[in-house]
């Protein structure tokens, strides 16, 4: 027979490889939708219905946490360092929470298949969620996989975030692009400039 793991999901494309991979390990994974981190809302929404559209096609069951502590959410990331601790550490302690209360056998998270992700972070995390609910943490380092979700997911036309989906992540992507974008304009003045002397 197999086991029940609830697998926290934090978006649709990462749960096209992630739930797979259990099912060939012996498990039957239920979608744990908790992601509290997401800001926008709209950016929140848009993952959810992305998932809520794809996973009954895949038979996969799906429970939605539906609460949304955008002000919580924010005093935990700014008091935490690094932020990346506390998020991983809130999401996964849900969902362990979660699993031993709904008689699930184990728990694990789509998160491990980004290389985006702090793998030492996570599986301390996993730890102690696991050791606090007694509901073991099922790891494995996914993320040589993640190029096969990338395309799983444009193959079925899946919306793929460009973040990770906390404002300070987004935050830092837009700082980078625009760093980018003044080091480009700065070359090309450099380079209009060294012309014009040279023709003059």
């Amino acid at each position: 027979m197999r086991r029940r793991l609830l697998l926290h999901a934090c978006c649709a494309p990462c749960t096209t490889v992630t739930a797979p991979h259990f099912r060939e390990q012996g498990a039957e994974p239920t979608i744990f939708f908790y992601n509290p981190n997401i800001h926008p809302w709209r950016e929140w929404k848009h993952r959810l219905d992305t998932l809520e559209g794809w996973a009954p096609g895949e038979g996969l069951p799906l429970i939605v946490d539906e609460s949304y502590p955008i002000e919580e959410n924010l005093r935990m990331l700014l008091g935490s360092q690094p932020r990346c601790t506390a998020c991983l550490s809130d999401r996964l302690m849900v969902t362990a929470m979660r699993a031993a209360k709904d008689g699930f056998e184990s728990f694990s998270t789509t998160l491990m298949l980004s290389p985006y992700t702090d793998h030492d972070l996570l599986r301390e995390a996993g730890r102690r969620a696991s050791e606090f609910t007694g509901i073991p943490f099922e790891y494995s380092d996914l993320r040589p996989f993640y190029h096969i979700s990338v395309q799983l997911s444009r193959q079925a036309g899946l919306y793929r975030q460009p973040y990770c989906g906390c404002v300070f992540s987004e935050s830092e992507r837009f700082n980078r692009r625009a760093a980018l974008r003044r080091n480009q304009e700065g070359r090309s003045a450099g380079v209009a400039g060294a012309t014009g002397s040279m023709n003059s």
